[in-house]
């Protein structure tokens, strides 16, 4: 150390007397943040004598500018001390941040994150790339606002099943999801040629998939899409809440509580392909709009009561007119043993009320279903009364129906009795007129195999053709022979009023359906029908041409699952 000391000296020695006169030692600069550095011994003021420093003087500024190395070599270490804990504390938000937004690498079932297990391939086991995964920043509040308080959201494991649906949901079932799909192809063959616009030819009338399930056991949800005859649209869009079975609020846009071949069996379970004429005609079909409906008395009783937008099949109201619908149906003998075969007799009614300001919907009546949009004839459907250009809807609307459907071993039979007015106007005519409209319906079917049915709803074949389950026995399907006779009368006003042309249009269409329906399985059905359609009086089918009735050969497959 002294031999460093005395060459550190002579080198200084050296500087000085090439310098001049130094008046006063400088401190060293400085410090950066995190902390400014503490005062720095200073040396004492010397003059620097015109004969060379002593030795003595020498070690004594050497010793002072040892001192100052050791204070800055201090503060270097506490900078990095500081600079080392700063690093840590971002690296721990960082990480706290990448559990909220999910961490790519995760299991299934790993805690933290956003509630979302990685979807691995079923042979690679490599995670299925998000493409969104990191392109979006954290969002950081304006200053002033604190953060959300859910900073450590869970995940929890799922499980996955089929059948009917695909299912994925947690072991408590608290958080489900299910995607259903709807498939309809079919052919119409229309005996008479020449038919505007009902062509004979292969349609798509129904291509749906479904997603609901439920977030917490309370709140359910549905989204679905639809492809019908003539584009991709919302069909249902909601939310329920399940609070008991005894009282649900749904909202959202869904199908109203309105005649029962529509709010109480789904398309897909129907005896006949389509609905009645009556409820294809005029019903309200979905709406927006809020509903509280449950089950009562042990569900013997059901319940439905909403409020909606006027339009029929709306997506938005078109007036301030709001339609308010109620619906009960009940089983009263569903616990008799003295009265077994009356447990599944289903009486009840159901009703429809508004005021309607807009253009009629619908402004075409038809036989054969089909088209969502009820201004429109739509493909392969025979129109029988088409209303004026200058018509509009203007003041009450009344619908209702009473209805009874039986069940009892292979048998369905139902019925209803329809009823309802409405108002309309024209410009030449601005004084609404009533309007009133009828019809009935009646439907049945038998399964010739022996399957037993207490609603309609999904069929499980006892021998079915393609089996679902390996140890399910083989055989032809379920064969259900089935018929209907339905009905739509529109009154004389209608004619009388100005409102349509009694020359080319027909005030009442009568339909008859008879065919079979043949189960594959409980996925996959065909409809093999016949129908005859009966006008009031011969209506245009093209221009300059009339026809009394017509005939149509109807075949459907339908998949769902």
């Amino acid at each position: 150390m002294l031999s460093r000391s005395r060459g550190a000296a002579v080198v200084l020695w050296g500087a000085l007397l090439v310098a001049g006169p130094v008046a006063r030692a400088q401190p060293a600069p400085p410090v950066p943040p995190p902390q400014p550095p503490a005062a720095l011994p200073t040396p004492v003021a010397q003059t620097v004598p015109s004969a060379p420093p002593t030795v003595e003087q020498l070690a004594e500024r050497l010793r002072a500018l040892e001192a100052t190395n050791n204070v800055l070599t201090g503060q270097l270490e506490q900078s990095n001390r500081q600079h080392a804990e700063q690093v840590k504390q971002l690296y721990d938000r960082l990480t706290e941040l990448t559990q909220r937004v999910g961490d790519p690498q995760a299991e299934p079932g790993a805690s933290g994150g956003n509630g979302v297990g990685v979807i691995r391939s079923g042979t690679g086991g490599t995670p299925v790339p998000d493409y969104t995964e990191g392109s979006f920043a954290p969002f950081a509040p304006a200053p002033g606002y604190p953060d959300s308080n859910v900073s450590s959201p869970y995940r929890f494991p799922l499980k996955a099943t089929f059948g009917p649906g695909f299912r994925v949901q947690t072991e408590d079932e608290r958080f489900r999801l299910q995607i259903h799909y709807e498939s309809q192809i079919e052919g119409r063959v229309w005996a008479q040629g020449g038919q505007e616009p009902a062509n004979s030819g292969f349609f798509l009338p129904r291509q749906r998939i479904f997603f609901d399930g439920n977030i917490t056991k309370s709140v359910e949800y549905e989204l679905a899409i639809n492809r019908g005859l003539g584009g991709i649209n919302l069909l249902n869009a909601y939310l329920n809440f399940h609070l008991d079975d005894r009282f649900q609020v749904r909202v959202g846009r869904f199908f109203t509580p309105f005649t029962y071949d529509q709010y109480a069996v789904s398309n897909y379970w129907l005896v006949t392909p389509e609905r009645s004429v009556f409820t294809t005609n005029l019903s309200p079909n979905r709406q927006i709009g809020a509903m509280a409906w449950g089950y009562l008395l042990g569900e013997r009783l059901d319940y439905a009561v909403g409020a909606f937008n006027g339009s029929r099949n709306s997506f938005e109201s078109l007036n301030n007119g709001v339609d308010v619908v109620g619906y009960v149906n009940a089983r009263p003998f569903q616990e008799s043993e003295s009265l077994s075969f009356a447990r599944f007799l289903n009486v009840g009614t159901s009703v429809a009320y508004g005021r309607q300001d807009q253009n009629p919907v619908p402004a075409t009546f038809r036989i054969a279903g089909g088209s969502p949009d009820a201004n429109i004839p739509g493909a392969a459907t025979v129109p029988f009364l088409i209303l004026n250009p200058d018509v509009v809807e203007q003041g009450d609307r009344l619908l209702g129906s009473v209805h009874m459907a039986w069940f009892v071993n292979s048998l369905s039979l139902i019925g209803e009795w329809q009823y309802g007015y409405g108002n309309y106007a024209t410009a030449t005519r601005p004084s609404s007129v009533v309007v009133p409209f009828s019809g009935y319906y009646v439907s049945a079917g038998y399964f010739l195999t022996g399957e037993q049915v207490e609603r309609r709803t999904r069929v499980k074949p006892l021998r079915p053709l393609i089996p679902v389950n390996k140890d399910d026995p083989q055989g032809i399907g379920a064969w259900e022979v089935a018929g209907r006779v339905s009905q739509l009368r529109i009154g004389e006003r209608v004619f009388s009023s100005g409102f349509a042309d009694p020359s080319l249009w027909s005030n009442s269409a009568t339909t008859t359906e008879v065919g079979l329906n043949w189960y594959w399985n409980e996925y996959i059905k065909f409809y093999m029908f016949w129908l005859h359609g009966e006008f009031g009086s011969p209506v245009q089918f093209r221009p300059g041409g009339f026809q009394k009735s017509a005939d149509m050969f109807w075949l459907r497959c339908q998949l769902y699952f």
